[in-house]
């Protein structure tokens, strides 16, 4: 059923300032998926586009020591026993940006280092989630008002909208 909406993809991505790709750190298949299938979509934002990539669902892992977080209750960390093990390490994330910045041409020198954008967070229990949308925040913040003072928007203004004079056709006046 997604392949009917893949091709909706690029038109969300158009000009984006930044994209977060998110895969399931439980399942080393959702990487790959992440990869293969959304790769291209990143042809259509612009050109100095901050990349995150988001491993998901950190806790359902077996991990029970993930550190302390303001933004996790305590209450959250649950046994052991219910937890499954971990498919996707944060190499293997750190390797899916770096193909990102190859993929782009981008020189890894001018881009933040993929220790910096590769996040592992849990959605449920709001873990990390915070400090995921602040960094992108903070990284898109100046790409954009750099964007605005460089130039003219690439947007269309409707309001400015002035109808054309009709004029008289040669053949049906």
């Amino acid at each position: 059923g997604r392949e009917q909406f893949h091709g909706l993809g690029s038109m969300y991505c158009r000009g984006a300032a930044a994209v977060i790709l998110t895969y399931d750190v439980n399942s080393l298949q959702s990487l790959t998926e992440l990869e293969e299938r959304f790769l291209a979509l990143t042809d259509s934002a612009s050109a100095d586009c901050v990349f995150a990539i988001v491993g998901n669902k950190v806790d359902l892992t077996d991990d029970c020591a993930l550190p302390p977080d303001e933004n996790r209750p305590e209450k959250s960390v649950a046994s052991c026993g219910s937890k499954v093990r971990k498919q996707v390490r944060a190499e293997d994330a750190i390797a899916l940006y770096k193909k990102i910045l190859k993929y782009k041409m981008l020189d890894e020198k001018d881009v933040p280092a993929a220790e910096k954008m590769c996040f592992e967070t849990s959605a449920k229990t709001g873990y990390k989630v915070d400090y995921l949308f602040e960094t992108v925040f903070e990284m898109v913040v100046p790409i954009i008002a750099r964007q605005k003072a460089e130039g003219p928007s690439q947007t269309v203004d409707i309001t400015d909208y002035k109808p054309a004079k009709r004029t008289k056709s040669g053949c049906c006046a």
